[in-house]
């Protein structure tokens, strides 16, 4: 048994409304004089039903777009700032020093090596000793992933703290990335139709993603600070979907990287999650209609209905799925955090009762981690 003793949550000061974020899109291509119907944008970022999103970078002249090379260090000292508030504020809502922790677990798909934890140590006083686990590659899988392999560890540390923690920051790509890869398809689109799903790939995801962190502290079953949590980890499990790995991921490309989000995806996701799900519920006798809350990962409003439909789950089930969209956006790794310290901030499910929280990403992989209160 291991045991969630807190949450924190940290966003950048920048927040732009949807609408915003489309005009500024709408500027670049008036501005380029790139031969595409705008309202399209509009279309598409309306269609995903956010409000708001966080950004840590500016949004920046068309004129005078950062190199790569400069977006990427940018980012990565935004990140460490961001990922240092986030851990400090855990900690003192504990009281725990930073030497008591044995383990850290960090996600993120920002580029940076050293990783963002091991900067992340030079401005927190963890034990040289700590033992860091550095997650890439897995997109918004990140947190859920990190509290499954977290909860694993202290089944063996059964005295020992760990942190996970996740950092994201989308609004790098916009610092070039999104404009000029729409440039380079717009202009290509008349003489090869079939990059238009290009275009519309790369619209959503300008659409979707916003930047934040998130930080969970966890426990083995004998450290005193189990005594003061309310909530379990009972199991988890992973899944993985062979050769789906065309459906989500990030590319490198010349202006930096390239979110690829297919429309097949929702499908793929309920197959994946009525697998992982099933599964672990079997195990421990369980059924859907008895979890009490699932905290499930938005990928967008398609995936979020997806999933309602297959587990056939009423209209409210999901709705701090859709509020966190609507709120924060996708944060990616950090998404499944930010709900975790929202439900936790809200009167807690009877003694007994039971959570479940989900993520999904590239791979097509999925992460599901059953909780108890």
């Amino acid at each position: 048994m291991t045991y969630i003793v807190a949450t924190s949550t940290g966003f950048p000061s920048q927040y732009y409304p949807q609408e915003v974020l489309a005009t500024a899109l709408h500027k670049y291509c008036l501005e380029m004089e790139l031969d595409f119907d705008l309202e399209q944008i509009d279309q598409f970022f309306s269609n995903v039903m956010i409000e708001g999103r966080y950004f840590a970078l500016p949004l920046e002249s068309v004129y005078h777009l950062p190199t790569w090379e400069t977006t990427v260090n940018t980012a990565i000292e935004a990140a460490v700032n961001l990922a240092t508030a986030t851990v400090y504020s855990l900690l003192e809502r504990v009281g725990l020093v930073p030497e008591e922790v044995s383990q850290i677990t960090s996600a993120t798909l920002i580029p940076a090596v050293p990783s963002i934890d091991a900067r992340l140590m030079n401005r927190i006083p963890f034990s040289p000793n700590v033992k860091r686990i550095p997650i890439s590659g897995i997109g918004c899988l990140g947190g859920a992933a990190g509290i499954a392999r977290v909860a694993d560890y202290l089944q063996g540390h059964p005295k020992e703290a760990a942190i996970v923690f996740c950092v994201e920051l989308t609004s790098m790509l916009w610092q070039g990335s999104f404009q000029k890869e729409l440039s380079s398809l717009i202009s290509r689109v008349q003489s090869d139709p079939s990059i238009y799903s290009d275009i519309i790939m790369t619209l959503v995801t300008a659409a979707l993603f916003g930047d934040g962190a998130g930080a969970v502290l966890m426990v083995g079953r004998d450290h005193p600070l189990a005594q003061k949590s309310t909530l379990k980890v009972i199991d988890n499990r992973s899944n993985w979907l062979p050769n789906t790995e065309d459906l989500v991921r990030v590319d490198t490309i010349d202006s930096g990287m390239r979110s690829i989000l297919k429309p097949q995806l929702a499908d793929f996701v309920k197959v994946g999650l009525r697998q992982v799900i099933d599964s672990l519920l079997a195990d421990h006798n369980l059924s859907a209609d008895k979890i009490s809350r699932w905290i499930v990962h938005p990928g967008g409003p398609k995936i979020i209905k997806a999933i309602e439909d297959e587990f056939a789950l009423g209209d409210q089930v999901l709705q701090l799925s859709r509020d966190t969209l609507a709120r924060v956006g996708n944060i990616a790794s950090a998404t499944v955090l930010y709900m975790l310290n929202e439900v936790l901030s809200r009167d807690s499910p009877p003694p007994g009762s039971y959570g479940l929280l989900v993520a999904m990403g590239p791979g097509c992989s999925q992460e599901v981690v059953l909780l108890q209160w």
